[in-house]
């Protein structure tokens, strides 16, 4: 698609304008060029280059804990669109986001913590399975001997974050949907109450459907017209290793650490979370208790090759919800951020939400009223 040049100064028109280069506004801009609009996605610094690209990419639904049934219903909505969703992009592109599906496994010492914790899922789904300690040494040689059993989640499947980002870009693109990095919003543009435009370092562009979903920087962006947005990043630290003898298989999960296998025979092991820090400087404190809880579950990782570490910046909310759909007094203006640490798995349904507000349904049609964007002038009455 062309860009339409409005005038010497270089003003260009779309339908809709996307501010955000990571998984959540690419996914947006995915299903809103599928769906026939004419989308320009713009990007500060470069694709995946906030919290998009130091996630962990699991897609663990099941797994996750949620403030809200609502929440979890939407992430489940999420990982089933999910796998037809990949299939649809290589349509689009070649990359790989190295989508595994082996499951995830949550293994288990205590025999008494166990068989409460198998009755509690229990009552929630029927798709995870129980293994005995022999099943599970059977799987994961080498796990710890001192492991009593475990459940497995079948369903539950991760991939490499970044790559899925590119890929929806790249869908998009295929799509007709114009993709531009490094090219900063500095201010939103409005005439009567309506959204207009951004300026940007790159020039001016002009829109009649703005989307905000850069995550963290998002505040700055919605400064400009005085909305103070209540999120607030968690700092989120992985280790990359690599393992002596055979490449693990399936994700270890428990609840204070995961071990994600990626290709190449690495693991990811993470995370800490440290609220309300900014820096993203990788401690020799969190690394230690990163690997300590891995090698009480994987013994062999005291043998394991150090590749490399980072940090990321989730973004987070006051009250742990996203914030979905139209702002309210601002005609045009949507937001689309805040997803925490479950960008990745919650992207597809992100980009369908959005997509069908634009096409004229309701928040209460597409079941977000919970995930409005009012709630920000509520907190605010409440902060103030």
């Amino acid at each position: 698609m062309a860009l339409t040049q409005q005038n010497e100064e270089t003003k260009w028109n779309f339908e809709v304008l996307i501010i955000g280069g990571g998984v959540i506004g690419s996914a947006i801009a995915y299903y809103l060029s599928r769906d026939g609009r004419d989308v320009l996605q713009l990007e500060g610094f470069n694709q995946a280059s906030g919290a998009s690209g130091d996630a962990a990419g699991m897609i663990a639904a099941q797994l996750e804990h949620f403030p809200s049934e609502l929440l979890r219903k939407w992430a489940f909505r999420s990982q089933q669109l999910m796998g037809p969703l990949i299939e649809e992009l290589k349509l689009h592109s070649t990359v790989d986001v190295a989508m595994n599906r082996s499951g995830f496994v949550v293994p288990l010492m205590e025999e008494g913590y166990f068989s409460t914790k198998r009755a509690s899922t229990t009552d929630l789904t029927s798709k995870q399975h129980w293994w005995d300690r022999g099943k599970l040494q059977n799987e994961i040689p080498f796990i710890t001997n001192k492991a009593q059993g475990a459940l497995f989640y079948p369903q539950e499947q991760q991939l490499l974050p970044a790559q899925l980002t590119a890929s929806y870009i790249k869908g998009a693109a295929g799509n007709g949907a114009v993709f531009m990095d490094k090219c900063a919003v500095s201010k939103l543009l409005i005439e009567n109450d309506r959204i207009t435009g951004v300026e940007t370092n790159k020039g001016t562009f002009t829109a009649g459907k703005v989307v905000v979903a850069a995550g963290l920087g998002s505040s700055s962006i919605l400064r400009s017209l005085g909305i103070e947005l209540c999120t607030y990043p968690v700092k989120g630290e992985i280790v990359a290793l690599t393992m002596p003898r055979e490449p693990l298989r399936y994700t270890i999960y428990t609840h204070d650490i995961y071990i994600v296998p990626k290709p190449g025979n690495e693991i990811w092991v993470g995370a800490t979370s440290i609220p309300h820090d900014w820096d993203k400087k990788v401690s020799i404190t969190g690394m230690n208790s990163l690997l300590h809880k891995a090698a009480e579950w994987i013994p062999e990782i005291g043998e394991a090759s150090f590749l490399r570490t980072w940090a990321g910046l989730r973004p987070q909310t006051i009250d742990g919800l996203p914030y979905i759909g139209a702002y309210p007094g601002l005609r045009g203006l949507y937001l689309a951020l805040g997803h925490y640490r479950n960008g990745i798995l919650l992207s597809a349904v992100t980009g369908e939400t959005i997509s069908r507000l634009l096409s004229g349904e309701s928040e209460e049609e597409t079941g977000i009223s919970t995930f409005s964007a009012s709630r920000l002038l509520k907190e605010r009455s409440v902060i103030h």
